[in-house]
Formats: structure tokens, C-alpha cells, sequence
């Protein structure tokens, strides 16, 4: 298998994991009641953010080494 092959389909995983967490979000703000096992909603909506900007970060990383993009660190 490519390495182009194996970054696409870590594009693949992570747009599912992005796509599970927008999908708890929308469930999380449009019917609170029905999440009845986590009684601290905002904390419940924190973790699917951050499962949604974790994946995301790492789609676009994939996304840049496909398309040779040049790498940068915060010292650059």
C-alpha cells in the first residue's frame, strides 16, 4: 500500500470520527432530554468537540502531507 493510500484512508477514519462527534453535537444542542445518562451537558458537548477538532487537526495533517505542503512548528 502507498503512503498516499495509507493518508487517504486516515482522511477516511478521521472524516467519520468528525462526522460521529457533529452528529452527538447536533443531538447534545437540539435534544438535551434525550442524553438522560449525562447530566452535565456542557461537559458532554466539550468532550464531542474535542473529539471533533482532535480528528479535524489530524485530517488536515494527512491533507497537507498528501499535497506536500511544507511543514511549520511554532519556532518558524
Amino acid at each position: 500500500m502507498s503512503r498516499e493510500s495509507l493518508l487517504k484512508a486516515l482522511m477516511s477514519q478521521y472524516q467519520g470520527e468528525m462526522d460521529i462527534a457533529m452528529a452527538n453535537i447536533d443531538v447534545y444542542q437540539n435534544n438535551p432530554a434525550g442524553i438522560g445518562e449525562h447530566p452535565d451537558v456542557a461537559q458532554a458537548l466539550d468532550t464531542q468537540i474535542e473529539r471533533y477538532a482532535n480528528a479535524k487537526e489530524k485530517y488536515e495533517a494527512c491533507y497537507d502531507l498528501i499535497h506536500n505542503k511544507p511543514q511549520t512548528t511554532l519556532t518558524e
